[in-house]
């Protein structure tokens, strides 16, 4: 009799223990999903308050970025000799933390990087080591494609109209090409506000 008391009790306890972690797995589920939201919400607010951003026409189909975790201009001098600026501006791809389709721009010269035009692309001269001038990309996933500026082509334009400590401005244009295909596409309308990250 005290044993089959004993079960019952034992039975009873295990059953709602049984329930309560069942509950407690839901509700954490739910807790989980509600903070993803409110995270994904932060998320788009802190985007919608951001002034900054990279547009082009990219043969004649808008692109804009404007996520701050891909969206930046760096500038400095990294080797002797060499100063340079980059401009990285895209959609971030959640899945593998890399990005969906964007644009890359290289700027690179003998002198400090300053407000002014960038429309060649050309060998340095006093290091005979890569390039001067601007370098255009476009990459979309969609495509399996990454576009570039090709020095045997015709030159991209590049504008810095606004280079402070804490931001950038300006415009740029120009064909890039798939270099294996040698498809093209030609990016217009190209205009850029970004953070300066250094």
């Amino acid at each position: 009799m005290i044993e089959l008391k004993l079960k019952k009790i034992w039975l009873v306890f295990t059953l709602g223990f049984l329930i309560s972690c069942s509950g407690s797995s839901s509700e954490g589920k739910e807790q989980g999903n509600d903070d993803q939201e409110s995270i994904k919400s932060e998320r788009m607010k802190e985007m919608e308050g951001y002034p900054y951003y990279i547009r082009a026409k990219v043969d004649g189909e808008l692109r804009e970025f404007n996520n701050p975790d891909m969206l930046y201009i760096m500038v400095g001098s990294y080797v002797p000799g060499i100063f340079e600026a980059s401009i990285i501006g895209g959609e971030v791809n959640e899945e593998d933390n890399g990005s969906k389709e964007g644009f890359n721009i290289a700027i690179k010269d003998e002198e400090e990087i300053r407000v002014g035009r960038y429309d060649f692309l050309e060998p340095f001269e006093s290091t005979g080591y890569g390039l001067r001038g601007a370098s255009l990309g476009y990459y979309t996933r969609s495509n399996d494609k990454a576009y570039v500026s090709d020095v045997d082509e015709e030159d991209p334009t590049f504008e810095l109209t606004e280079l402070t400590e804490k931001e950038a401005k300006g415009t740029f244009s120009g064909r890039v090409y798939d270099m294996i295909t040698k498809e093209s596409v030609m990016i217009t309308e190209a205009e850029f506000y970004l953070e300066r990250i250094n």
